[in-house]
């Protein structure tokens, strides 16, 4: 039998694997990627634990359908600097029924994106850290939530006894920042 957490899980899992795509469609959430375009606008702010914050700039997304071609462009201008402070990446769809995307940032490195229950996620680790960085949609804004920690677990545990993960490993690791953008969409130029 599964330990009570677990099992919740696994109900919660797949009584969402149930509700089709349709019906998310249907409550109001835009659709992905054609109902991000536009020019998005607003601030990133970086924290380090406990509520420090590291800086705070100006954020510019570009989000448009690519001439030629099934991508995207996904542009980000920081702090108004158009000269080092562009990423001038390209969302790829792999599988857009499967939610199966990837960020291509031009230099070589691609990241295997998924798109899940109105949030465009990728985790990947460079350096040393992992870091999982989440895109959604609420409403007229647009937020990118990144958040990173060391590779390296702080604790590694086994729980005994009821509601202990049936005495499997657990990793703890701890959080050492996040980085949030808040943007909403600039109005379409007038012809």
């Amino acid at each position: 039998m599964l330990a009570p957490p677990l099992a919740l899980l696994c109900a919660l899992l797949l009584a969402a694997s149930i509700v089709p795509t349709r019906q998310l469609v249907a409550q109001g959430t835009p659709s992905f990627p054609g109902g991000w375009l536009g020019r998005w606008t607003g601030t990133l702010t970086t924290y380090a634990p406990p509520d420090s914050v590291r800086n705070s700039l100006p954020i510019t997304l570009e989000i448009a359908r690519e001439a030629a071609g099934q991508g995207f462009q996904w542009r980000t201008v920081f702090n108004a600097d158009t000269v080092r402070g562009v990423r001038a990446y390209r969302l790829l769809v792999r599988d857009s029924v499967r939610g199966h995307y990837a960020t291509d940032e031009g230099n070589g490195l691609l990241l295997e994106e998924t798109f899940i229950a109105g949030s465009l996620m990728s985790v990947f680790e460079v350096g040393g850290r992992v870091l999982e960085s989440r895109y959604t949609l609420r409403a007229d804004t647009l937020t990118h939530d990144i958040t990173w920690w060391s590779a390296t677990p702080t604790t590694t545990t086994r729980g005994e006894g009821a509601n202990s993960e049936g005495g499997a490993t657990v990793r703890s690791y701890r959080v050492e920042g996040r980085q949030r953008a808040v943007m909403t969409r600039a109005p379409a130029p007038n012809p």
